[in-house]
């Protein structure tokens, strides 16, 4: 039977290189060819998306081998195999020279035979360069890509919102700090707030437009994790999906540590790697292309926030992913893919307040955090 084995891991480019091994074992009888397929994350479409592909044919047996990643300049010699110290020959290549490097890749070890899929296993590829960072948040404000584009990501946006409305309305007094604010959902929320905010995000096209869109708002131009602000000057700092794009989440909330006066709230929301079907697939896949790492409802509350001078006060999920369904070698939640119609906004409704009862396997985190001790 054939079978493909990898590192338990994601793999890490340095400089945009990297390297791995894989261990293939093949039957005797007609043994299937090895591709590694390289894609972004999300989406998956080709050609624009696709990085490449590299196509071997071992024969039967085991095989350990050993592969070199270079991203540098997306040519033939981005993926190269190599057995026993030799490098092999590819049966076939192809390589989108004009394919644009994502934080996230998606290695797929697949096995072929007469063009039918017969074994498929996948590993992330992080890409922690700060360029490539840079330049895709650059295609995302300019591709609109921060608004709602369907049925679930619009109701999620709206129920997250109703839930920090509550949160900043309690929680917030003073001066207020938007770190990587996008748009600033403040300024999504109707409400006469009663603190002064200040936003910043490294766009400065983005910074600019909204500075001219809402003059109540001090707006500036920095990076989450290295904020241009005096220590303890600021009440409260909302971080609302920032932790899982830092380079560094433990330095980036030691500096919004910093910022904050003692007894000063952060509110942060992020993506649960402990969700219902990173448990049901066994792995920890990230939920969008530019999460260089997500964290469980426990490492987030029992772990980096209190690290960090923090002490959790108000701990929330949304969202359970509850109807799940097979795909060809995975489970997906069915609400986010064929189900996801204005029809089933009922159900969607529901899950999303299902997650409050099980935070630990929700999508979504949200937590209140007070600042206990300097650092």
């Amino acid at each position: 039977m054939a079978q493909i084995e990898t590192d338990a891991s994601a793999y890490v480019l340095d400089r945009l290189c990297g390297r791995g091994r894989v261990r293939v074992r093949l039957g005797a009888d007609d043994p299937p060819v090895l591709w590694l397929d390289v894609y972004a994350f999300q989406p998956q479409t080709h050609p624009e998306f696709h990085l490449g592909f590299w196509s071997f044919r071992l024969g039967p047996g085991e095989h350990t081998l050993d592969f070199r990643l270079d991203v540098s300049a997306v040519s033939a010699a981005s993926v190269r195999v190599f057995r026993d110290g030799a490098e092999l020959e590819s049966e076939g290549v192809w390589f989108n020279p004009d394919f644009q490097v994502p934080p996230l890749l998606d290695l797929h070890f697949a096995l072929w035979r007469e063009a039918k899929l017969v074994y498929l296993r996948r590993r992330l590829i992080k890409v922690p360069d700060p360029d490539v960072l840079r330049r895709f948040a650059g295609r995302q404000f300019d591709g609109g890509l921060y608004s709602p584009r369907d049925t679930f990501l619009d109701q999620l946006y709206h129920f997250k919102l109703g839930v920090l409305r509550r949160w900043f309305k309690h929680y917030y007094r003073g001066r207020v700090l938007d770190v990587g604010c996008g748009l600033s959902l403040f300024t999504q929320i109707s409400e006469p707030w009663a603190f002064r905010i200040t936003a910043g995000d490294l766009v400065p096209g983005q910074i600019k437009e909204r500075k001219r869109e809402r003059p109540d708002f001090d707006w500036a131009v920095f990076d989450a994790g290295i904020l241009p602000v005096r220590s303890a000057s600021f009440d409260g700092l909302f971080a609302g999906e920032i932790l899982e794009h830092l380079l560094d989440p433990e330095a980036g909330l030691r500096e919004w540590n910093r910022a904050l006066k003692p007894g000063g709230v952060l509110i942060v929301t992020t993506p649960n790697r402990g969700r219902r079907i990173n448990l049901l697939n066994g792995d920890d896949w990230p939920y969008s292309p530019d999460h260089l790492r997500e964290f469980s409802f426990e490492e987030l509350n029992g772990g980096l926030l209190p690290r960090a001078g923090f002490r959790p006060i108000k701990k929330r999920g949304i969202y359970l992913e509850r109807d799940v369904r097979r795909a060809e070698w995975w489970w997906e939640d069915d609400l986010q893919r064929e189900g996801n119609v204005p029809a089933n906004l009922p159900r969607m409704m529901k899950l999303y307040r299902r997650g409050y009862r099980f935070p630990r396997r929700s999508l979504d985190l949200l937590t209140a955090a007070r600042k206990v001790r300097d650092l």
